[in-house]
């Protein structure tokens, strides 16, 4: 007996010990799984830690002997693999084996968030076009992978602004009134609905036609005016056939062609936000992932009008090459 135990000693005490901490009895499909791995290490030796490219990590030396390892995934069926590796020691671990998941049916308009707690802030809505309204606001979440926020088919997009903070827009069919969707609230373990009125905020500025955020039309009233004047100037040429009076119908039409044609072309940033009007608490309808090419259709002081991939808004005027 002595024998074995003389033959067991060294093995404990040059052993690496992970402990696993905060894990929980079971996880929903897309909830942020987030826990620590404590290692404790027989000498003071330095660990590196190696990753799939759908694990977050952070690592703490608390001592010279133990380290702390957070640990952050979706719940999912992806492969979420961990590797530690120090001086004489080698561990890969199957994070998909450390937790279970349980099955949830999700609703219509589920968002595809799992969270502590989620909150919506400053909605606002305004006109987008004569079909369309455009839905703006901010989303505070606890404890969830806040970028999987989705919600159904319509024209959306998100910002993310923080581990728990995002700013989102969708485009909505003029005559819904009420925009609504789920999230699963994991410590109430239940669906949540989340409703959020629809009602256009009334803004001066975005009545003005030459910086609405639709693109130039022809008829326009001031447009239809310099039209029936062309038309004019036309009936009388014909009537007296004296050449000067051709000079009024040119430069009508070169006024109205310079008016409604697009300004020439710029490359924004990347990272640039498109908004609806030339105004700093305008809504963001768009936000470039990539230096890209756009048509300028008018300029103020501040800001550029643009048209980019369909989408028509205002950008800063220091926001392109």
């Amino acid at each position: 007996m002595r024998i074995l135990i003389s033959l067991f000693i060294p093995f404990f005490i040059f052993a690496e010990i992970l402990k696993y901490e905060n894990i929980k009895p079971y996880y929903y499909p897309n909830e942020l799984v987030n826990f620590n791995i404590r290692v404790i290490l027989p000498t003071p030796k330095k660990i590196n830690v190696t990753t799939s490219y759908n694990v977050e990590t952070n690592l703490t030396q608390i001592n010279p002997y133990i380290y702390l390892l957070n640990v952050k995934f979706l719940a999912n069926n992806e492969p979420h693999k961990l590797i530690i590796i120090s001086k004489k020691f080698y561990k890969e671990i199957n994070l998909n084996n450390l937790i279970k998941i349980k099955k949830i049916i999700p609703p219509k308009n589920y968002s595809n968030i799992v969270a502590d707690d989620l909150k919506i802030e400053n909605p606002i809505a305004t006109k987008y076009d004569k079909n369309h309204t455009i839905l703006n606001f901010n989303i505070l979440c606890k404890n969830c992978f806040i970028k999987n926020f989705k919600v159904s088919s319509y024209e959306q997009n998100l910002t993310t602004i923080s581990q728990n903070k995002a700013s989102y827009y969708v485009i909505l069919p003029k005559n819904i009134k009420e925009f609504t969707f789920f999230y699963f609230n994991s410590n109430k373990q239940t669906f949540e609905k989340i409703k959020i009125p629809v009602i256009i905020t009334q803004n001066i500025i975005s009545t003005q036609t030459n910086i609405n955020p639709e693109d130039e039309k022809i008829f326009t009233p001031l447009n239809i005016l310099i039209l029936i004047l062309i038309a004019f100037s036309l009936i009388i040429f014909l009537v007296y056939q004296k050449i000067f009076i051709l000079l009024l119908p040119i430069l009508l039409s070169i006024s109205l062609l310079l008016k409604i044609l697009p300004k020439g072309e710029i490359e924004i940033k990347k990272g640039t936000k498109v908004q609806i009007l030339p105004t700093k608490q305008s809504t963001i309808i768009y936000i470039s992932n990539k230096n890209e090419k756009a048509q300028i259709l008018n300029k103020t002081k501040n800001y550029i009008k643009i048209k980019i991939n369909n989408k028509i808004g205002w950008i800063k005027s220091e926001n392109y090459k």
